[in-house]
């Protein structure tokens, strides 16, 4: 480019005044200017704000030639061309909110040198008509917005992208500018990678947006986030933007809003009709409500300078989309806040997000199998009725991540819906410009039809055109119908696709003879982009759990090198609500020092085996199934921090994972196991002989400094604690040396042995503790106590009772027989006269296994060198799967709740997500004979009156019914 001296240089200076209002360029945009306009490829990463547009908005008025500006959103392009157009700028955009008549229009003046930018979407790029337009055009320059979207390392990859660098080529390789807030090293090398940047000239003008503040608050309960939230959103006339995970999420949080706080409020999210939307963002846009609460669909490319805050109240699943989203506040320069209302639980919404975007190899096949063999053509399912249809397990977003893996091996193709349209679609062969002569002569209206759908689709072959088959008819001088026979002829003789108008998703099979082993899907790619985004998962919730500068944590992240401290984030001390923030928290006491010390044995004595729930689970005592199926209440760290409550436990170990003692080792895909690092040993066998600063909520450092306790317990210094795994014996009881509990513990032994348990999963020792304090002497005391449930008192029951009365004077001797005929066992919710109970004495008893639960559930396997491994993810079954194996043994309804230990409402739900599956639920498992005679007979239109008794169970008795 002329240097400034030269006469013939533009003046950059000039034009940004004079053409767009402005009296200085900010940090960057000149030199990105000026390698445009010496047409260099150039790779642009701005934070939000930072002036984007303008990279190739001015170019654009002084380069010799059209810009092609892609787009991602169409919804938006109106907004920009709109501003362009009002400062004198020759702007338009060709998309499909614009009949074919004006889209065509659009492009002919785009090939006339009549615009200095065009705006696209990707989706564009498809059409051959407009790629033929194009080259003719020889675009100038070439700008692709949003270009993150370009890379499957991006957060928001988007396939229509990834063919811009083909698109590219056919234009001719005009110059190109890639355009992006957020693009770590690997992505902006992807990026220039796909687009084919020859040398590109990079600005990374730095990520840092002084004016945003930072902050974290830990919300572990809805009403936590909502009263942060509350906080957060300052006084009326305040804009903010609240990110939520789901739709109903969002609607929740917005009428809470509106009814709670008395502010304005809107929702935005991709459940609504387009209408709804753009009314919603519009009201927004002009400050006619203060709030919008909002998806991930919310807020690319808004331009909404006075945005005070930005509230994430659900952790979304990277950091790139928490920092684009995040930066949406403050663009006047203003403060604003940016606050991430943090619950670990969200971890886990996020995970499923994961996976049902990159659903199974097996699930891809079964749903590709299913519709291939239906006869449709063409297919008008919803996702939920795939997913019933075929009979799989995961969700409607699985089907449709599903479907989008097959579309995009070739296998199927997708049609998008639109109001009473139909779809024509016509194959090229050659350079036939007309498949009139294939015609007999004598077919009048279909040499009619023919001709006004080449028409139509204008030489766009093998593009799908939609149109409106009323007002095609009309302008035949047809009726509908003779359309319609019309053009079946057609399908059937011509290389012409025909897809009626439809209300929902339509698809269809291309070549129903392929096997699914024959597609070509790259499920090895698919999973490096599932494990990737795990790791950004992982990235996401360290910066949740940092006590170190959110703002250099971020930063640091995106490649940028930024102070240590930057004071103004919640961890550098200059937070507007530190009192709820994660920052670091001291723990210097000895009691505190012994409850970490008991935490780190505790992983230790897990050997590498577990994930951190299940560790947590062991160390708070819980009474899990599992814990005595994987033997982990032998441990001698089993309910050693039982004063803490699981989730207490599990945030425990997070702060030792954050603090570098604890580490997470993927030893099964997605499924880290639990280990000490190298600190956490050092400090293990210091005992603990410096404190440590965690990332601990207030509340709960204060439990832990204080040992758990309700108040302070004298300084003391922490016990020894052995590091080597040992299998101690029971932990002694209240009472230990009473003749009761003696007896009690010999029972429990002999029944742990005989089901190959342990004795504290048989009956814990408060039970016994229990059993020989209040000496119950009938069946309803001793179910009064805790740990005896009705499976433990029908097994358990006589022989705990036979031994109070032995060994209780006082007691009364219990008859012959009371156990059985005491009345029913503690009393479930059951109709009278209605449901099996379990006192019922059954003609003929059904078979019962020795040990329902241990027999009904996984065990585990054995690893390479004898050690027993938990179940991998591939080996869960659900909850309602064991209630249907108890169901097809021969167990009656109350049997089955007792034995799971769950109401009788849910055993109903479970048979009916059985019998929805195709199994064998039989009724009479949940109706007595007389009341079975009479649900048979029955003929009204409504249920028989003792339905009532048990919602649920009347639809699965018609289910189950033949």
């Amino acid at each position: 480019m002329s240097t400034a001296a030269d006469p013939a240089a533009p003046d950059l200076q000039r034009t940004l005044r004079e053409r767009f209002g402005l009296e200085r360029f900010r940090p960057g945009q000149r030199e990105v200017i000026e390698n445009v306009l010496d047409g260099r490829d150039v790779l642009c990463v701005m934070p939000t704000g930072g002036g984007k547009s303008l990279c190739y908005q001015l170019p654009a008025l002084l380069l010799d030639g059209l810009t092609l500006v892609v787009s991602p959103l169409i919804a938006l392009m109106k907004d920009q061309v709109d501003a362009l157009t009002a400062r004198g700028i020759r702007a338009t955009f060709i998309n499909s909110t614009l009949d074919l008549d004006e889209q065509r229009l659009r492009l002919f003046a785009a090939e006339g040198q009549q615009y200095d930018l065009v705006y696209v979407a990707p989706e564009r790029f498809r059409s051959g008509r407009f790629v033929e337009a194009m080259v003719r055009a020889r675009p100038a320059l070439l700008a692709v917005d949003e270009a993150h979207c370009i890379s499957e390392w991006g957060h928001d990859f988007r396939p229509d992208y990834a063919r811009l660098g083909l698109a590219r080529k056919q234009l001719g390789m005009p110059p190109c500018i890639a355009l992006t807030a957020t693009a770590t090293d690997l992505v902006r090398r992807d990026i220039a990678d796909q687009l084919d940047l020859r040398e590109p000239a990079q600005f990374v003008t730095g990520f840092d947006r002084p004016n945003l503040s930072y902050e974290v608050v830990a919300a572990r309960k809805e009403q936590d986030k909502f009263a942060a939230l509350a906080r957060t959103l300052g006084r009326p006339g305040d804009s903010a933007i609240v990110y939520a995970s789901s739709r109903a999420r969002c609607e929740a949080v917005a009428e809470s809003i509106r009814g709670e706080l008395r502010r304005s409020a809107v929702v935005y999210h991709a459940g609504l009709a387009r209408e709804d939307r753009t009314a919603a963002q519009e009201s927004f846009m002009a400050g006619d409500v203060d709030v919008v609460v909002a998806t991930n669909a919310f807020g690319l490319g808004v331009d909404k300078p006075d945005i005070r805050a930005v509230v994430h109240y659900n952790m979304p699943g990277t950091l790139e989309a928490y920092y684009q989203e995040a930066g949406r506040a403050g663009r006047d320069g203003a403060a604003a806040r940016c606050v991430l209302l943090y619950a670990p639980g969200d971890r886990y919404l996020q995970e499923m997000f994961i996976e049902n975007e990159y659903p199974p190899r097996d699930v891809v096949f079964r749903i590709y199998d299913f519709l291939r063999g239906l006869d449709a053509d063409p297919i008008e399912l919803t996702h939920a009725e795939i997913r019933d249809a075929a009979r799989i397990e995961p969700s409607e977003s699985a089907v449709g991540s599903a479907l989008k893996i097959l579309e995009g091996a070739g296998a199927l193709e997708r049609f998008r819906p639109r109001e009473n349209m139909a779809i024509i679609r016509i194959h090229a062969e050659g350079d036939q410009p007309s498949f009139v002569d294939r015609l007999s002569p004598q077919a009048h209206v279909q040499r009619t039809v023919l001709l006004g759908l080449e028409g139509l689709v204008d030489r766009r072959f093998g593009e799908p055109i939609y149109f409106h088959p009323d007002d095609f008819a009309t302008a035949l001088g047809l009726d509908r119908p003779a359309l319609g026979r019309a053009v079946r002829a057609l399908t059937s003789e011509l290389p012409i696709d025909y897809v009626p108008p439809f209300r929902g998703n339509a698809l269809r099979i291309l070549d129903r003879s392929r096997r699914a082993r024959d597609l070509a899907v790259d499920f090895t790619t698919l999973d490096q982009r599932k494990s990737q985004e795990y790791d950004k998962l992982e990235r996401m919730i360290k910066y949740a759990q940092t006590v170190a500068c959110r703002r250099a944590y971020l930063l640091g992240y995106f490649g940028d090198t930024p102070e240590e401290r930057c004071g103004r984030c919640d961890n550098c001390g200059d937070s507007a609500s530190p009192p709820a923030s994660l920052g670091a928290r001291a723990i210097d006491t000895d009691a505190g020092r012994e409850v970490l010390l008991k935490a780190l044995s505790g992983v230790a004595r897990a050997k590498g085996r577990f994930g951190k729930n299940v560790v947590a689970q062991m160390l708070a005592g819980s009474n899990s199934e599992k814990m005595a199926r994987w033997r982990l209440t032998e441990l001698s760290t089993f309910g050693i921090l039982s004063a803490f409550t699981q989730a207490e436990v599990v945030q425990v170990l997070d702060a030792l994972s954050l603090a570098g003692l604890v580490e997470a080792q993927e030893v099964d895909r997605f499924k880290p196991v639990v280990t000490l690092a190298e600190e956490g040993w050092a400090w293990l066998r210091s005992q603990g002989a410096e404190p440590l600063d965690l990332s601990l909520p207030d509340d709960l450092a204060a439990k832990v400094r204080r040992g758990g306790l309700a108040r302070a317990r004298a300084a003391s210094p922490p016990p020894s604690i052995p590091i080597e795994p040992s299998f101690e014996s029971e932990a002694p009881t209240p009472g230990a040396d009473d003749p009761l509990m003696v007896r009690l513990r010999a029972l429990r032994a002999s029944w742990a042995r005989e089901a190959n348990l342990s004795p504290g999963y048989v009956l814990a020792n408060e039970t016994l503790a229990a059993i020989v304090r209040e000496r119950p002497s009938t069946p309803h005391a001793l179910a009064s106590i805790k740990g005896i449930g009705p499976s433990k008192l029908e097994r358990y029951g006589s022989a705990l009772l036979e031994a109070v009365r032995e060994l209780s004077p006082a007691s009364p001797a219990l008859p012959a027989g009371e156990f059985r005929d005491a009345g029913p066992l503690p009393p479930l919710p059951l109709g009278e006269g209605l449901l099996h109970s379990i006192n019922e004495q059954e003609t003929t008893p059904a078979p019962r296994p020795t040990a329902p639960k241990q027999a009904l559930t996984p065990t585990l396997s054995q690893g390479e060198r004898g050690e027993e491994v938990a179940p991998s993810l591939s080996e869960y079954v659900p909850t309602e799967e064991w209630t249907w194996r108890l169901i097809d043994r021969g167990f009656h309804l109350a049997e089955i709740a007792a034995i799971r230990g769950l109401e009788p409402a849910a055993i109903v739900r479970h048979a009916t997500w059985a019998a929805k599956r195709g199994k064998s639920v039989p009724y009479s498992a949940f109706l007595t004979p007389e009341a079975l005679a009479r649900w048979e007979a029955w003929r009204g239109e409504e249920p028989p009156p003792d339905a009532a008794a048990m919602p649920g169970l009347w639809p699965l008795f018609l289910a189950c019914r033949p």
